[in-house]
């Protein structure tokens, strides 16, 4: 075999080493291409972008909604914003998560934001970032910009006022009149409303007995209820002591019917026309009975028994002459 041959040989053989591995490293690329290819869809993802109302005045609202379509224990991670979406104003923001009427195994992820703005002009809503995550396979995706058309609501040829005519008198009376109006038909209906009632209050009121012939009829009513015999002393002292503090409160002229004890001892000294020792037992009913009043505690049978025809002996002894009653009838005549 001459050098030549074995040349040409050696460089066919060579020749085809080299394309034995430039075949290798082919079907490695596109092996490798497959598996990103895999990796970057592992589930299937849609998204979409679309506004309500790709035209609007300044100052009107619409809804920006991005749906995405993906597997439905897919973790989708949807835009979120805080004031702003680009050149508009985020007024409020809904997320939802849709499987009814979805075919099986997918769920439709929303993304919902009410925008609005007050400057006129052509906007585009820039491309929205969505990650979608099932296991340990994630996808990342664009939503395609949205065009919003945002139109003034005059021509501008609007035209100035440029006179501006004189106020025109009102006719009307001024607003304080009518307040002050209102507040003095208040006051009248209030002042005749108390009057009829003091009127006909008094007129249906029973005519009121002297100081003597009610404190009788009172201590008969107090004897006919009973509470002795049914061992209610509070009661019995409580109407007791009333009736002779009214009694004396009328026929003297003195405050005495809401005092305390200690005020009761003052008043009482200063009463004129009652008997001392009268003026002393008033005060010593009421310390007595403070505590059957008061504490539930009891006093003994007799004891009840003196309080009652005290009370007796104090009309009795300071009962007014029926010569000054009937005097004092014929002045109120």
């Amino acid at each position: 075999m001459s050098r030549m041959n074995v040349f040409e040989v050696q460089n066919r053989m060579d020749g085809r080493g080299i394309s034995q591995r430039s075949g290798f490293s082919h079907a490695a690329f596109l092996v490798a291409f497959a598996f990103l290819a895999v990796s970057a869809h592992a589930f299937d993802l849609s998204v979409k972008a679309n506004v309500d109302n790709a035209q609007i005045f300044i100052g009107d609202k619409f809804n920006y909604e991005i749906q995405v379509t993906a597997p439905e224990n897919a973790i989708v991670d949807l835009p979120s914003f805080v004031g702003n979406l680009g050149s508009f104003e985020v007024k409020e923001m809904k997320n939802e998560k849709i499987t009814e009427g979805m075919p099986k195994g997918t769920a439709k992820f929303t993304w919902l934001a009410t925008l609005n703005t007050f400057v006129g002009g052509d906007f585009l809503i820039a491309p929205q970032e969505v990650n979608a995550i099932v296991g340990t396979d994630t996808v990342k995706t664009h939503t395609d910009p949205v065009a919003v058309k945002v139109s003034s609501r005059t021509t501008g040829e609007e035209a100035d006022i440029i006179e501006v005519e004189d106020p025109m008198n009102d006719p009307r009376l001024p607003q304080w009149l009518y307040v002050l109006f209102a507040i003095l038909g208040v006051a009248l209906l209030v002042f005749l409303g108390w009057f009829l009632h003091k009127k006909f209050a008094k007129r249906g009121e029973a005519p009121q007995l002297p100081p003597y012939e009610e404190a009788v009829l009172a201590l008969k009513n107090l004897r006919d209820k009973n509470y002795l015999a049914e061992g209610n002393q509070g009661d019995y002292f409580m109407s007791l002591g009333f009736i002779t503090r009214r009694y004396i409160e009328r026929r003297f002229e003195v405050d005495i019917l809401d005092a305390t004890v200690a005020e009761l001892k003052k008043r009482m000294s200063h009463v004129a026309g009652l008997p001392q020792a009268y003026k002393e037992s008033v005060v010593t009913l009421a310390v007595e009975t403070e505590p059957v009043k008061f504490a539930k505690m009891k006093l003994e049978a007799e004891r009840c028994t003196f309080w009652m025809e005290w009370a007796d002996r104090l009309l009795e002894d300071t009962k007014p002459d029926p010569e000054a009653v009937r005097a004092e009838g014929n002045k109120e005549k």
